[in-house]
């Protein structure tokens, strides 16, 4: 564990990356909790791209251009809470509602996160693709859309995994070792 002004060290993970490994990794406790977090994702990622979708034209509809950042915004506050609902009960089996505020509110500023990236490159997007076919720019929209939360998917599987859901490691105690990790100053 680093002291302060100490740089922390960095441990390399070693995976084998044949079908033989990586289907054991899937068979595995830590394998089966990605695949069904990005299971999860699986599902919400189409749903928010079609309500982005159809907000935009209703914005249009309304003021006669479609607004893809305002329509990513929305869209996103619709579907964060039904996330963490499945991420929690799904991913982490967690249905304890002792410290459900604070999950959710780490869950929600985690989710603002990819929700600020993808609307700030979905702005940008919007900007540069202004004279082009609609078609043109909901395909725009939804690449940076993809981008702004694919980058912060990882993160927060990490921030969630590591800290907001810790304590529900297949109901077993942690090892003395994880324990350490679980109580460093910045537990990611």
């Amino acid at each position: 564990m680093a002291g302060i002004g100490e740089v922390p060290r960095l441990r390399w993970v070693r995976m084998a990356f044949s079908p033989a490994a990586l289907l054991a990794h899937a068979r595995s406790d830590a394998g089966r909790k990605k695949l069904r977090y990005a299971g999860v994702s699986v599902v919400f990622v189409p749903l928010g791209q079609i309500l982005i979708q159809l907000l935009a034209l209703a914005f249009k509809a309304r003021s006669g251009e479609p607004n893809f950042t305002m329509a990513s915004i929305v869209a996103s506050a619709i579907l964060t809470l039904p996330n963490f609902y499945a991420n929690a009960h799904f991913v982490w089996g967690n249905n304890d509602r002792d410290k459900r505020k604070t999950q959710i509110s780490v869950f929600w500023v985690a989710a603002m996160l990819g929700v600020t990236l993808a609307t700030i490159l979905t702005a940008i997007v919007e900007h540069v693709f202004a004279d082009s076919s609609h078609l043109m720019q909901s395909f725009a929209v939804f690449i940076a859309q993809l981008t702004g939360f694919g980058l912060v998917w990882v993160g927060r599987f990490m921030i969630l995994d590591r800290w907001l859901f810790k304590a529900t490691h297949g109901g077993e105690e942690p090892s003395p070792e994880v324990l350490e990790e679980l109580h460093r100053e910045f537990p990611v």
